[in-house]
């Protein structure tokens, strides 16, 4: 879970207190505060040349968004913050015990969204108690990056920059794409729209940054098999996803839905294991462990089932990547309903 839409912050909904407004204000405030420009933090000799080295990436990456992939720039990622080993934030989630879709909250600027984000784990889980204590299935995922949409100059988070480099360049496009194209009120479009540029644009940097360097070459392989293993997981769920949504629309009393949706989700856990198995000495996803409910799920839904559509339309754009994404911001920026131009391009 990477965009925390932090523009959420200027909430109309009387369901939001004050204090929840202040807290994140602070939060966000403090992060602005923490920034360091980049071309600080690599000529600064108390940092660790491994750190340099993956901000170097990142800006690569960031300069491939703006001149290749036509992302929005500015000054945006043009800034660092370190936060020393800890997540970025976290969002809670939550969806009703009997519906596969995600309990929302309405803002004015980012729309109707399916999580709330906070910055300290403690909060997250203070909502996520009261969310429970109100019928809701929840779940808590830590965020690595987030968009505020433009509103302030983001930075690059060192959360940003964990992993392999083909992460850090698929987490970068991710969010950089959340500042070209934002559809208010459309979080499941945004996040799997995000998602599917951040994963064929690493792919597309690596291939470009190839050359014939094995190294490159490497790389550009995982990135490739980040995006094949993201459309596996797709399909392997999606199954499951369409038998829980008949389960839910049936006729069936509430209590009888609850016992049988149990018995889909050690399904899904069970076929998981077989399909994807924990690598030894890694730790165990959500999926693998056993904590399947609806909210878990629909963070899927959210980043990943709009895929398809967004498939059909980079086939439609001839594989071009640049050119599907000048689709999509033509869509949002210039047309009075996007989605129904989006889906009469073929």
């Amino acid at each position: 879970m990477r965009a925390l839409l932090l523009a959420l912050l200027w909430s109309q909904s009387g369901c939001w207190t004050v204090g929840y407004l202040a807290q994140q204000g602070v939060g966000q405030l403090h992060m602005m505060q923490s920034r360091r420009r980049i071309s600080d933090v690599l000529t600064d000799p108390t940092v660790e040349e491994s750190t340099k080295a993956k901000l170097r990436l990142a800006v690569s990456a960031r300069n491939f968004g703006i001149e290749v992939l036509g992302l929005r720039g500015g000054d945006a990622y043009t800034r660092f913050v370190d936060l020393h080993g800890r997540p970025l934030a976290y969002n809670v989630w939550a969806a009703p015990k009997d519906k596969l879709r995600p309990y929302r909250h309405q803002f004015p600027i980012a729309g109707s969204v399916p999580y709330l984000g906070y910055f300290h784990e403690a909060d997250a889980r203070r909502e996520e108690a009261r969310l429970r204590a109100r019928g809701f299935d929840t779940f808590v995922g830590e965020v690595g990056g987030y968009s505020t949409l433009g509103v302030t100059s983001d930075p690059i988070f060192s959360s940003m920059l964990e992993g392999s480099p083909a992460h850090i360049v698929e987490v970068t496009l991710h969010e950089m794409l959340h500042g070209t194209v934002y559809l208010p009120g459309h979080s499941e479009w945004n996040e799997s729209l995000a998602t599917f540029v951040g994963l064929h644009g690493a792919a597309l940097f690596f291939e470009r940054a190839g050359g014939g360097a094995q190294a490159a070459q490497r790389v550009f392989a995982e990135a490739a098999a980040r995006e094949k293993q993201a459309e596996r997981f797709s399909r392997f769920l999606e199954p499951f996803l369409r038998e829980l949504e008949r389960l839910y629309a049936s006729p069936r009393p509430r209590d009888e839905k609850l016992r049988l949706r149990e018995q889909v989700f050690a399904h899904i856990r069970d076929a998981f294991l077989r399909e994807f198995p924990t690598p030894p000495g890694r730790r165990a996803g959500a999926f693998a462990r056993g904590e399947i409910n609806n909210a878990m799920l629909a963070v899927h839904t959210t980043y990943h089932r709009a895929t398809p559509e967004h498939d059909r339309l980079l086939y439609a754009s001839g594989g071009d990547l640049p050119r599907f994404i000048r689709l999509y911001k033509h869509a949002v920026d210039d047309t009075d309903d996007p989605l129904a131009y989006l889906h009469r391009q073929h």
